[in-house]
């Protein structure tokens, strides 16, 4: 029988953090694919900015709480992204699969929601899930 998972709401946060720093990457490798003139590279600019703006949050909330935000997960430098599109990929395959990565980032936001005691870590997470939200529903709605 395996043991409970501990509870640790730090480490939830930071789950997030590095979820947020690997949509980052997805995002550069997308924006490279959509051509200028197309509604999803409008899309895309909007959520790598919301994505540098929530990973400004979850570092500031981590460093409210004493902790290195990057001491517990590699820097953006020390990760190795896969190459999400090889050739070339039609708009359609970039919003599924961003959008597969979004759900991702969702359900670890929902996790560390559950985890958290701290206000202030409780609303900078909701911050997080309300925008994150509107962008899986733009992606769709595209």
């Amino acid at each position: 029988m395996n043991p409970a998972p501990r509870h640790d709401p730090t480490a939830a946060l930071n789950q997030v953090l590095s979820e947020v720093i690997d949509v980052v990457q997805d995002v550069k490798q997308a924006h490279r694919k959509v051509s200028e003139t197309h509604a999803l590279h409008r899309l895309l600019d909007r959520l790598f900015e919301d994505l540098g703006k929530w990973a400004g949050l979850l570092m500031d909330r981590d460093e409210a709480l004493g902790i290195s935000p990057l001491g517990m997960m590699p820097s953006v430098a020390g990760r190795t992204p896969t190459n999400l599109w090889p050739r070339a990929a039609s708009d359609e395959e970039v919003r599924r699969v961003l959008g597969e990565h979004l759900d991702r980032l969702e359900k670890h936001v929902a996790a560390a929601l559950a985890e958290q005691d701290d206000e202030g870590s409780r609303t900078v997470l909701g911050d997080v899930e309300r925008g994150l939200l509107a962008h899986q529903r733009a992606l769709r709605e595209l």
